[in-house]
């Protein structure tokens, strides 16, 4: 039985990536050309978000979303969501209509299609450079300051499927502080069981989502301070969702 799982979970994999590759194709003469200048990107965005509409629902993935607080199109974010999967980024384009841009690993920038398009209009982050790490913030900061909505996922990376919450970065925090950009926790409770690390595993079921209320005035708060906000809001959802 476990074998057949097995079997099961590795075809389904090859369908939800075939969801995806599948419209990029059809698009890639479109999109392409959007990849061309900064000032495209609402327009390319607009394919992004609904590609990820579509992969997500087509794959039998059917996201039920708790908002606590209805966010104001007028107003920036750094919308911070822990990170299991991933999933998370496609899910990420699923939820904002508006446009965002990641801060997130170089080795991104690596993977086929999808790769080409992340490196053109997000920030990507080397962490074992200090020097790297340092110039990607001023990037963020300046992305920020134009306007943009950013997201970072604060544990660094996926973390094991044992761990219910990674140990955060500092870097989000200071960011939000230093740029005074309201931070909207999001916790993920599903994308882990749905799409782990493990090939062998997964299957399509309900994503439970919680887009938090907006922490704001980011200005006030301490690195530390910030950062605990943050991880226990995120922590005691994923708990309620376990209980």
């Amino acid at each position: 039985m476990k074998i057949i799982k097995g079997i099961l979970s590795l075809f389904w994999r090859l369908w939800f990536a075939l969801c995806f590759a599948i419209p990029f194709i059809v698009l890639l003469p479109i999109t392409i050309f959007m990849t061309l200048s900064p000032k495209f990107y609402p327009a390319l965005y607009f394919f992004l978000h609904r590609i990820s509409k579509f992969m997500i629902y087509a794959s039998g993935i059917f996201p039920k979303i708790n908002k606590e607080h209805k966010l104001d199109p007028r107003k920036q974010y750094l919308f911070c969501s822990n990170h299991t999967s991933t999933i998370d980024i496609p899910m990420m384009f699923f939820l904002s209509k508006k446009p965002i841009s990641f801060i997130g690993k170089e080795s991104i920038s690596k993977y086929p299609i999808f790769g080409y398009y992340y490196k053109r209009f997000n920030v990507l982050v080397n962490r074992a450079s200090l020097r790297n790490s340092y110039a990607a913030f001023e990037q963020a900061g300046q992305k920020i300051k134009a306007g943009q909505n950013m997201v970072i996922f604060p544990e660094g990376g996926i973390v094991e499927e044992s761990i219910l919450l990674g140990k955060f970065k500092n870097g989000p925090f200071r960011l939000a502080i230093e740029q005074n950009v309201s931070i909207i926790p999001i916790t993920f409770a599903d994308n882990k069981q749905i799409f782990p690390i493990k090939y062998t595993k997964g299957k399509p079921q309900r994503a439970r989502i919680t887009i938090h209320k907006p922490i704001e005035n980011c200005s006030e708060y301490n690195i530390k301070e910030l950062k605990n906000k943050v991880f226990t809001t995120i922590e005691k959802e994923l708990i309620r969702y376990e209980n």
